[in-house]
């Protein structure tokens, strides 16, 4: 249902999240007979105070935000990568390590809203494919904002499973070498993110 309702457009993500509670819910009330009125109570009051912890997050990440962006820190990095130099190695790596930044500090459709129109041209004259850096992009983006310990997507995932910050950061940290690494896979070898779509005639 969820998949489904997104793929052929039926609903947004938040009607079909929405459904997908009232579905829950009525599977467990009526159909498995395993929620009473009471522990819907005390569900419903746990969504509520989890949720505040949430909505705080989301607040004081898209306040700091929109600070940033107010002082242009994303166009003057931008300008910074772009004067480094004509190298496709320094660049890509250069903006690994910003979108990496840039996604632990600001939420991530801000972040490429302000990003990708500045950084995409600068790919396409140095000749990178710019399906290739968009895919990069987002992943690189997506990293930040689990990173541990900062980022805003990671403080969401301790908020919901009620774990300590601390120690889910060192639980973190294995995984995030090897999806680091594989960023630089993806990277450096374009092959990953473009032979499906030659394979299928498009030119890139």
């Amino acid at each position: 249902m969820l998949l489904g309702g997104i793929l052929f457009g039926v609903a947004t993500p938040t009607e079909v999240a929405a459904f997908a509670v009232v579905y829950g819910l009525a599977l467990a009330v009526i159909v498995y007979r395993a929620m009473n009125f009471g522990e819907f109570m005390r569900t419903v009051a746990d969504t509520a105070a989890l949720t505040g912890v949430l909505l705080f997050i989301f607040a004081a990440a898209s306040g700091f935000s929109w600070t940033l962006t107010v002082a242009y820190l994303p166009q003057r990095l931008v300008a910074l990568l772009h004067a480094i130099g004509n190298s496709t190695e320094i660049f890509m790596l250069g903006s690994i390590a910003l979108l990496v930044v840039v996604g632990v500090l600001l939420e991530g459709l801000p972040s490429l809203n302000v990003l990708a129109p500045l950084l995409i041209p600068i790919a396409g004259k140095l000749g990178l494919s710019e399906l290739h850096y968009a895919l990069v992009l987002i992943i690189a983006m997506g990293i930040g904002g689990f990173m541990p310990l900062a980022g805003v997507g990671f403080y969401v995932c301790c908020a919901i499973m009620r774990c300590d910050i601390e120690q889910a950061s060192r639980a973190m940290l294995p995984y995030l070498i090897m999806v680091l690494v594989g960023l630089i896979v993806v990277a450096f070898v374009p092959w990953f993110a473009l032979g499906l779509p030659r394979y299928f005639g498009f030119r890139l």
